[in-house]
């Protein structure tokens, strides 16, 4: 089977596509045949290091006796996000041969069983069914974004009806999925962004506002909107010293989380100023959801519920084959694209 891998803990440059041995799932698990496997921000952190945990590094010799001596080295495997067909199921599984469904987000050995490959192993009690309406190409792009914006939004942040919320970097995959949800939700929903060509394209796909944050007015905009009050609830993914807009624009008593570090440098917030509003900052990961069996359970049925009413829709930036795995990531650095990049490890098969 062919897979992604990289062989020391380095640039994304040293990924290459590499043939491996063919797993077998053991107790508890299921061997699924990948149809579709997200690309996020996560996968070019992993390989150099600096993804919140490290790569490990499997010897092939340990899973393929065969294997000449000659050909025999250490590899990890990528890939955070993924979803396929079930091929084959170990003891005590209750899933069957041909049953469609994804990895639960960080729910897997990245290293061991990474998503961007033709198959990979994983437990049958982390896996979800893939909703009907969702084809097998396009089902790896509904749990890292709709679970990570449904827990920032209502889980976290307590989006309810009637709000008013600002969802930063709104053009990526769950910028996207947090609108979406806000409008669900019945909130006011302003996106922002840092190119004019994405004002149209947020407008498209449901924000009611959006403001480009290169104008430099993020703050009388917002006064504009909610009518000087100020917003209820800001989903960040960027942090950095523009976080001071965002605390200028919030409302009294409400709440930035913040879900993302895109600009690495230091915020440059008041301490007095968040004593004056009251404001609440907060740091939103998704082991908020995945570690709350029942509030994982919860996440699930609703957004499947959104997805099958349509009130949810994965938005789709572009699809590559395994093979072209290089111009995917390219495109994910060039930050030029709007919604989810997906990798198509079956295209051939399907």
């Amino acid at each position: 089977m062919r897979a992604l891998i990289f062989k020391e803990q380095g640039p994304i440059d040293s990924i290459e596509l590499a043939d491996l041995p063919l797993p077998m799932p053991g107790k508890g698990q299921v061997r699924l045949k990948l149809t579709s496997a997200g690309l996020n921000r996560s996968d070019t952190l992993f390989p150099e290091g600096r993804y919140f945990f490290k790569p490990t590094f499997l010897p092939l010799g340990e899973s393929d006796c065969t294997q000449p001596a000659s050909e025999q080295y250490a590899y990890s495997r990528l890939g955070f996000e993924g979803a396929g067909i079930i091929d084959a199921v170990g003891e005590g599984v209750s899933y069957r041969v041909g049953d469609r469904v994804a990895i639960t987000p960080l729910a897997l050995d990245v290293s061991r069983d990474g998503c961007f490959a033709e198959y990979g192993i994983y437990n049958a009690n982390n896996l979800i069914a893939t909703p009907e309406s969702v084809s097998d190409e396009d089902a790896a792009s509904i749990w890292m974004q709709y679970l990570t914006a449904w827990g920032g939004l209502v889980t976290d942040g307590g989006l309810t009806q009637g709000q008013t919320v600002v969802i930063t970097a709104a053009s990526s995959s769950v910028g996207i999925a947090a609108i979406q949800i806000a409008n669900m939700r019945g909130a006011t929903s302003i996106a922002t962004t840092t190119s004019d060509d994405k004002v149209s394209q947020l407008k498209k796909l449901g924000a009611q506002h959006v403001i480009n944050m290169k104008n430099g007015d993020y703050v009388e905009r917002i006064k504009t909107i909610t009518n000087g009050t100020g917003t209820d609830l800001v989903f960040d993914a960027v942090a950095g010293p523009d976080t001071r807009y965002l605390v200028q624009g919030s409302a009294r008593d409400s709440r930035i989380v913040i879900q993302g570090m895109l600009d690495r440098r230091p915020m440059d917030i008041h301490a007095g100023v968040l004593m004056k509003r009251r404001l609440t900052i907060k740091g939103f990961t998704l082991d908020i959801v995945l570690d709350n069996q029942e509030v994982l359970g919860d996440c699930v049925r609703k957004i499947t519920q959104g997805i099958n009413s349509q009130q949810l829709t994965p938005i789709i930036a572009k699809k590559f084959d395994l093979d072209c795995y290089k111009e995917a990531f390219k495109l994910l650095k060039s930050n030029k694209h709007t919604g989810k990049i997906l990798i198509t490890p079956q295209t051939n098969a399907l």
